[in-house]
């Protein structure tokens, strides 16, 4: 199965545009989280001082931005690196999650399928399966288990159903998956299976599904910026924490009139530009073949059309751009990559209706056998779960805590559009508590007495899968963002991806090219998922 995007029944008329005024504010005093963050910056410093110039300037250190930086620094150590963070690591989204490794499509397979084809569907859930593959490879080879606390769940993760008519639907869909070789290790269990497994009667049905894992996700960013800084020389990375970046401009020396820069940064421009930088024989800037965000020609066999990530560049030259920060300080880059999520239109405000932050909430019971205010339950199964269409979800860490998260279903605007992560919603709050108790009383019967809540802001996109690739219409710039609540399975091979198209090498062929950044794709974003006929911008819809 897949998690669907939709209101449950009964739910209030979702809002079908944001209007909040937080567009580029990330809160300072945000809500804490449960996990951790081990170390501050790599640097030492609270803010360390911003070399003239670098090859690369990544914005955002959650997964995606520091897996990019890990796979620059593995494949181009000779470049340049400066990762910015407005506030620190993981401190974002991806700090904020539920720490699951649950391998879907993220929207219906139905609207996916008629928008992209069959077939595109089927590639997306083949990379999205690639992706679960490298990620969990990636901790089990570093030996990083037991600090990123990685492990499968012993019995799996399960799609529970309230309502049959939310179960017919989804197992219709499952069917249809099937059909093109998706999930077809998953098992559904009827009402009397889920109640004697459950030990409940809450639930009309079930579906298991093998294969889903949890991580810390805090800890695998910090293990990843660790190994980025030893993967190459240590002046090549600079990560740069409470660091934000507050403008990208274009640097054209031989024109500057009209672009507001001054004659300083035309001589910088000028001379970054003909020193250039280190680069072996036969890289991007060496090669006949160069294009403006430095991605070379994939071979003949590859399926994505290269020249939908790709422009044509002059091979003596190469764009650069001037990064400047809240403090008015600044440096040249000739690539910039916005890993911000859903900041992203903070500096790209082409993305204001296509990339939306909603919020989440999330909460956490004390783990078994540590002082709390009440005995905290044990959770029957070691299982992640998913309810009300992915709305609702839940899982048992491995301390034995139980983690539970959603509920935006609850209030009439979905959360959506709303950037505050330094506060909670009341309502939701009310049904997060309530849930558990109600439909598993003999583990929850004194009340969830949560040890710890917190908030996250997500970015969700029209079609809800992300951008990766080169921005449309900017030079040099590029983006991971857009994960619409499914990031921790996807980030960090979609890093890979991006450090690989920004370095010059030849991309994953079996990326999907529907998650490239197109115009097609910047159409608003909503609560729901639009049919074909919406996302081709039909009156009649």
């Amino acid at each position: 199965m897949q998690q669907t995007v939709k209101p449950r029944v009964g739910a209030p008329t979702p809002v079908a545009k944001p209007t909040t005024s937080y567009w580029i504010k990330a809160f300072p005093n945000a809500t804490k989280p449960i996990m951790d963050r081990p170390a501050p910056s790599l640097s030492g410093q609270p803010r360390p001082s911003l070399p003239q110039a670098a090859d690369v300037v990544i914005i955002g250190g959650g997964i995606a931005g520091v897996s990019t930086a890990y796979h620059l620094r593995k494949s181009r150590p000779d470049l340049k690196v400066v990762l910015m963070e407005a506030r620190q690591l993981s401190h974002g989204a991806t700090g904020r999650n539920g720490g699951l490794l649950w391998p879907a499509l993220n929207a219906p397979w139905v609207k996916t399928a008629d928008r992209y084809g069959n077939m595109e569907a089927s590639r997306m859930m083949a990379f999205e399966l690639q992706c679960l593959s490298e990620v969990n490879q990636f901790i089990k080879t570093n030996g990083l288990e037991e600090e990123v606390r990685h492990a499968p769940f012993g019995d799996g993760g399960f799609y529970v159903y309230e309502t049959k008519e939310e179960m017919d639907s989804e197992l219709a869909e499952l069917e249809l998956m099937q059909r093109f070789g998706i999930h077809t290790d998953v098992e559904p269990l009827s009402r009397l299976e889920t109640s004697t497994l459950f030990g409940t009667d809450a639930f009309v049905g079930a579906v298991r599904q093998p294969g889903v894992s949890r991580v810390w996700a805090a800890r695998l960013v910090h293990a990843l910026a660790r190994m980025a800084a030893g993967a190459g020389p240590p002046e090549g990375l600079v990560v740069a924490e409470n660091t934000r970046v507050a403008a990208i401009t274009p640097l054209s020396y031989d024109r500057p009139e009209g672009q507001g820069l001054g004659p300083e940064d035309v001589d910088a421009g000028r001379s970054y530009h003909q020193r250039g930088s280190p680069a072996p024989s036969g890289s991007w800037q060496s090669t006949a073949v160069n294009a403006a965000n430095n991605i070379l020609p994939r071979s003949p066999a590859a399926t994505v059309d290269q020249s939908s990530c790709t422009e044509a560049l002059d091979t003596a030259s190469s764009p650069l751009l001037k990064v400047t920060t809240d403090t008015g300080e600044s440096l040249l880059a000739r690539r910039v990559v916005h890993c911000t999520n859903a900041y992203g239109s903070s500096l790209l405000p082409e993305l204001r209706d296509a990339l939306v932050p909603v919020r989440n909430h999330v909460a956490a019971t004390s783990a078994p056998g540590t002082a709390s205010a009440a005995p905290a339950p044990t959770f029957p199964l070691d299982a992640a779960f998913f309810a009300r269409g992915g709305y609702v979800y839940w899982s048992r860490r491995e301390d034995g805590r139980v983690v539970v998260g959603g509920f935006r279903d609850v209030v009439p605007d979905l959360e959506w559009g709303v950037y505050d992560d330094a506060s909670l919603h009341e309502r939701i709050r009310q049904e997060l508590h309530a849930y558990l108790p109600d439909r598993f009383p003999s583990v929850f019967g004194g009340g969830m007495n949560p040890e710890v809540e917190w908030s996250g802001i997500l970015g969700f996109t029209q079609d809800r899968f992300p951008f990766v690739g080169p921005v449309p219409g900017r030079r040099g710039q590029f983006i991971a963002a857009g994960f619409s609540g499914h990031g921790m399975t996807r980030t960090f091979t979609c890093g890979r991806v991006l450090a690989d198209m920004v370095s010059g090498l030849p991309c994953d062929p079996n990326f999907p090219e529907t998650w490239l950044p197109a115009a097609e794709r910047f159409g608003p974003a909503a609560p729901t998922v639009p049919g074909p006929e919406a996302a081709a911008g039909s009156p009649d819809v």
